[in-house]
């Protein structure tokens, strides 16, 4: 009940709570429509959904003038949305270019497997091997990133870099194996499976030092390089991931002398840091991968990857706009305790607790609205198609919710919870396609996006009393519980 109590006593994170329960309450409800609106309808609801687009993507775009998460800076709503569309580029770009280039990706034949199921099976891999590969350098650069000086922050990053990629290379195998035995593929389109993910691995890193130092423009040029790539020569499959790359070595400038490649990162850490990332990153990208392996790439792509777009984009939307200000209150508190009278310390506690509260809750809004837009601009375009795209789109908004409220347990130091919670999701995951893969086309795809929201749906409240019982008092997770342990 106390989990409940916050957001029913904050007039901001109960509109967010309503939003999602409508949105949530509407989505089931499109599939529906075909069978209870007359046959014009159609048409109304495809000219709803262009309309609930258009006033989603302003607010976002506009989040200093909709989002009361806090004071909005009053410069900083314009550069915060540019911000977000810079951040969303390669959402925006491989959507446009992939489609251009999958008839010349499928008139090459590599082993007996076709070029667009090799570079699709990479695809789904990658986000979730990222997740994992990246997390040591985090640890490597972690004590510089308060201060934010990028060019020690780049020399400690250059120092560590070729032996924390060489020592995550044993990541691809872990997933080239489940992928052989799924697939049967020859050697020469495995072997240029596993070429792929480790160059995407190589280009993911690459990005780290962009990443911390928010240079958008830049992170958005690494990823032109890499469409523009993809467009001029679809075929050389290796070179948009290494054009990527490039774009980021080159702004290295002096850090690169620190380069080392006989220092090795300490392997206790560092297969904590694997097996942590993998667990964390299963919740929102281990089901396509299983989707590939239960059907062999033969599933609907464009839908599929369609109905997750929303869950995405609310996912990069966090990060972008709402967790500098869950920083900026961390480092408030951090301060209370260190400087200010103990008096204060309770509001700036609330202060705290509250900015995550409607951080997840305005996420998970925004998520579940635009999970609605897209079923309802399917059910106007391509009807056949809305049980699927509303069984994913919500399973993968329930992803998205669960990653984030593991990010912030990890984030307040439960390291273990998030970590349960995200092997539990792997299991049921395997579990829900394994048991339906008898079942041919969309329909055993459906019947197992539906399993995993009834079950993913259970992990999100407990997850979220987790989560509260750690966030409800915040100055005792991040501080007392660890100097009474001294």
């Amino acid at each position: 009940m106390t989990s409940l109590q916050s957001v029913l006593h904050d007039s901001f994170a109960r509109r967010r709570t309503v939003a999602i329960i409508v949105a949530l309450l509407l989505t089931g409800l499109v599939p529906l429509a075909d069978t209870v609106l007359p046959a014009g309808w159609s048409t109304a609801l495809l000219a709803a959904g262009v309309l609930l687009l258009m006033v989603t993507l302003l607010m976002l775009a506009r989040p200093g003038a909709s989002d009361s998460i806090g004071i909005a800076e009053s410069d900083g709503g314009t550069r915060r949305g540019a911000g977000l569309l810079l951040y969303l580029s390669p959402v925006i770009l491989l959507n446009l270019v992939y489609p251009l280039v999958s008839p010349a990706m499928a008139a090459v034949d590599i082993g007996g497997v076709q070029l667009t199921l090799v570079v699709l099976a990479s695809s789904i891999t990658v986000p979730w091997l990222a997740q994992a590969a990246c997390l040591p350098a985090y640890r490597a650069i972690g004590d510089l990133m308060a201060e934010r000086d990028m060019a020690a922050i780049t020399r400690r990053f250059c120092t560590t870099w070729p032996a924390m990629f060489l020592q995550s290379l044993p990541l691809v195998v872990v997933f080239a194996v489940p992928l052989w035995l799924a697939t049967q593929w020859s050697l020469p389109a495995l072997a240029t499976y596993a070429a792929l993910c480790a160059l995407h691995l190589l280009f993911v890193q690459s990005l780290i030092l962009t990443n911390v130092g928010e240079r958008r423009g830049l992170w958005a040029l690494a990823w032109a390089a890499y469409a523009v790539a993809l467009f001029a020569a679809p075929t050389l499959w290796w070179l948009p991931p290494v054009l990527g790359t490039l774009t980021q070595v080159a702004t290295m400038g002096r850090g690169l002398a620190s380069l080392r490649f006989a220092r090795r990162l300490d392997a206790r850490h560092f297969s904590a840091d694997l097996v942590r990332g993998l667990l964390l990153g299963a919740v929102l990208w281990a089901d396509k991968f299983v989707l590939f392996l239960v059907t062999d790439g033969d599933f609907q792509v464009v839908i599929v990857f369609l109905a997750m777009l929303p869950a995405v984009v609310a996912y990069n939307y966090y990060f972008v706009n709402l967790a500098p200000r869950v920083d900026r209150a961390v480092t408030d508190l951090h301060r209370t305790i260190a400087e200010e009278p103990l008096t204060l310390l309770a509001t700036r506690s609330r202060e705290l607790s509250r900015t995550v509260d409607r951080a997840i809750l305005s996420t998970g809004a925004v998520g579940m609205v635009l999970t609605l837009v897209v079923a309802l601009l399917l059910e106007g375009i391509q009807p056949v198609n809305v049980l699927l795209v509303v069984s994913v789109g919500v399973a993968s908004w329930a992803f998205m919710i669960l990653t984030l409220l593991s990010y912030e347990l990890d984030y307040i130091g439960e390291k273990v919870l998030p970590q349960i919670l995200g092997g539990i999701h792997l299991a049921l995951c395997a579990a829900a396609f394994l048991l339906v893969g008898v079942v041919q086309g969309s329909a055993g795809a459906v019947l197992a996006y539906g399993i995993l929201v009834v079950a993913d749906l259970v992990l999100v409240a407990v997850a979220w009393v987790l989560y509260k019982r750690h966030w409800t008092q915040p100055e005792y997770t991040l501080f007392w519980r660890h100097a009474t342990s001294w």
